[in-house]
């Protein structure tokens, strides 16, 4: 029997990108796939990443920040870094694990600011666009 596909999100914080590429991998392929998501650090899910994917259906107000697992980080079958940053401090992928690189902005501000509403929404339809992509081409879903 064919161990069933596993996804892997990563980015550095954890605090809106992992969290809506998850929701959404979930939501389209359903039990077709483990999906996990984590940040190289930790930090708290953004309230307006909650507002945004709320808002297409989705309801990410009980997922949880979480540090990469490195036993879930080297079971999967393809790992997803959201951002630059994870790439530079993320573990080295083994060999085997299909390793991808997005480049999505992080909506969130540093020092306390608060991104916008726009910029959010934005993030949210990117990533729903690359997860739509990325179960088409590994053929969980239909075209």
């Amino acid at each position: 029997m064919r161990k069933p596909l596993s996804i892997y999100f990563l980015s550095i914080h954890s605090r809106c990108r992992t969290q809506m590429a998850e929701a959404f991998a979930k939501h389209f392929a359903g039990e077709q796939i483990l999906v996990n998501s984590a940040g190289v650090e930790e930090s708290e899910i953004h309230p307006l990443a909650i507002a945004v994917m709320k808002e297409d259906g989705i309801d990410i107000s009980a997922y949880l920040p979480k540090r990469i697992d490195m036993k879930i980080f080297t079971s999967s079958n393809i790992v997803v870094k959201l951002c630059e940053k994870a790439n530079e401090r993320c573990p080295v992928v083994p060999f085997e694990i299909l390793n991808i690189q997005w480049e999505i902005p992080d909506p969130t501000r540093k020092n306390g600011e608060q991104g916008s509403i726009e910029e959010f929404r934005a993030v949210r339809d990117e990533i729903k666009e690359k997860v739509l992509q990325l179960l088409q081409e590994q053929r969980v879903i239909g075209a």
